[in-house]
């Protein structure tokens, strides 16, 4: 009996554990089944599509405008990438297979041009070929060929989405709008300011116009002049008025002229855009630009909340304006007009309209001085004064032509190029023209004053390992007297 019982007790005592042995037990089964669901979800997620873009600037993910043209597609789109399968480049495909994950309408095919040169063919130049790493996008009888080598503008831009998401809505809709550039007034058209590619990019053909010799075409979809050194003939004005009251759109950007372009002037003043002879001075440091010495005449005016402007906001690209005119509304206030502010001014800025002067030199306000803000890019729109709708003619002004060719050793400013490009889709209003800002891949250096290196230093070498040291103390006193 004795020894049944004793038997008993070392069988209890055998499965009896202390604290520790227990605390011990209970943390290894939960490692264990944290262990077994990491595994099992990793599992899981092998299995499934799930992707997210963890890119500082989010280099693999749709843009909005991308997603809308997508949302709206009527045709379907087929997009061929033109590698042997199994070695196309990841960095572009992920971008590249957004597009059939986003809408329905579009299929995404890998194509071997070796193994199927008779589809490849189809799309090629009578007696040119398509080189492998192109993309081909079709849509019905329109096609568009993108060259590998146009998919990076440079070391440091990543334009995947920028020429897919064009070439899906020009072959969508088979549209290519017509700009029409006035010459014969020693111009700077855009096309030679290095804008022939953007527009180009954003479905838009380019032809020159000479006023004098010829009616705006009924194709017209814009018409731009930009930088006249001479006036318009008041025949030429009457050209321009005849296409703007026809529902007509006009990009215009002048430079300061001492005398008065009085022709172009008064077409503007119609339009109720009076313009403001002279030049801006900001006076607000953090709208200056370090590289030209705090130029008070050289500065990046603030954007308003206007639409055409939306995507500039939200990719914080400021335009650099340099010796730029202003405007302001007329008196008359057109009620069948709408007149937007595009690009302001800071409030501590002014225009100066002397600037012949001993005095014009000097930074301080002098005599005729105005007082800003000051509007250095506007927009008027007609509008139905029944329905309050758009309707009707459109011009888009800025006060800097000089801007557009770039700023010297620091060349053509990417936010004045995305600034024209979106004043003109938005002056066309065509959803087969989209622009799509090609994406940085470059990274400013982090750059550390004297005092924070030291802050950082300190934190690193003395606080962190003191905190260490501090805690692993405690903790040891702790258990000590336990």
């Amino acid at each position: 009996m004795n020894n049944a019982k004793n038997a008993k007790n070392a069988i209890r005592k055998f499965f009896q554990f202390d604290f520790k042995t227990r605390h011990a037990g209970t943390s290894a089964l939960i490692t264990i089944a944290v262990l077994a669901a990491l595994i099992l979800l990793n599992i899981l997620l092998g299995e499934t599509s799930i992707q997210a873009d963890l890119t500082p600037k989010k280099l693999f993910s749709l843009t909005d405008e991308t997603r809308t043209l997508l949302d709206g597609l009527q045709r379907e789109v087929e997009i061929y990438a033109l590698f042997t399968p199994g070695q196309e480049p990841e960095s572009i495909m992920d971008s590249v297979n957004e597009y059939e994950r986003r809408s329905s309408m579009v299929s995404v095919q890998v194509l071997d041009p070796d193994r199927n040169p008779a589809v490849v063919a189809r799309f090629a130049e009578e007696g040119g070929e398509i080189p492998r790493g192109s993309f081909i996008v079709s849509s019905g009888p329109n096609y568009r060929v993108i060259n590998a080598s146009d998919l990076y503008g440079d070391s440091y831009s990543f334009k995947v989405e920028q020429l897919i998401t064009s070439a899906v809505a020009y072959v969508s809709s088979g549209r290519s709008p017509k700009i029409y550039e006035v010459v014969g007034h020693q111009e700077t058209p855009l096309a030679s300011l290095g804008f022939s590619a953007p527009l180009e990019q954003s479905n838009y053909t380019v032809e020159e116009l000479s006023l004098i010799r010829s009616d705006i075409p009924d194709d017209a979809e814009l018409l731009t002049l930009i930088g006249p050194r001479i006036d318009l003939s008041t025949a030429e004005i009457a050209r321009i008025e005849e296409y703007l009251s026809g529902g007509g759109r006009l990009f215009i950007a002048l430079n300061y002229s001492p005398e008065p372009q009085s022709n172009i002037y008064d077409l503007l003043r119609r339009w109720d855009i009076a313009v403001r002879p002279g030049m801006v001075l900001e006076m607000e440091a953090n709208r200056l630009i370090a590289e030209f010495g705090d130029n008070p005449f050289i500065s990046a005016p603030y954007i308003t909340d206007h639409e055409s402007l939306t995507a500039l906001s939200e990719s914080k690209l400021d335009p650099i304006f340099r010796q730029t005119m202003g405007f302001r509304r007329t008196d008359a206030e057109q009620r069948q007009l709408e007149y937007f502010p595009l690009l302001q001014s800071s409030e501590s800025s002014w225009l100066r309209t002397d600037l012949t002067s001993e005095e014009s030199t000097k930074m301080p306000p002098i005599g005729g001085d105005e007082q800003g803000p000051v509007d250095v890019a506007v927009a008027v729109r007609q509008r139905n004064l029944d329905t309050y709708e758009p309707e009707g003619g459109v011009i888009v002004a800025a006060g800097s032509a000089a801007t557009l060719a770039g700023l010297g050793f620091l060349g053509q400013i990417t936010a004045n190029v995305e600034m024209v490009m979106n004043l003109v889709n938005w002056a066309v209003g065509d959803e087969s023209s989209v622009n799509v800002p090609s994406k940085s891949l470059y990274r400013l250096p982090l750059r550390i004053g004297n005092v924070t290196a030291l802050i950082y230093a300190g934190v690193t070498i003395i606080v962190i390992p003191l905190g260490c040291i501090l805690a692993g103390v405690v903790i040891w006193l702790r258990r000590r007297h336990r």
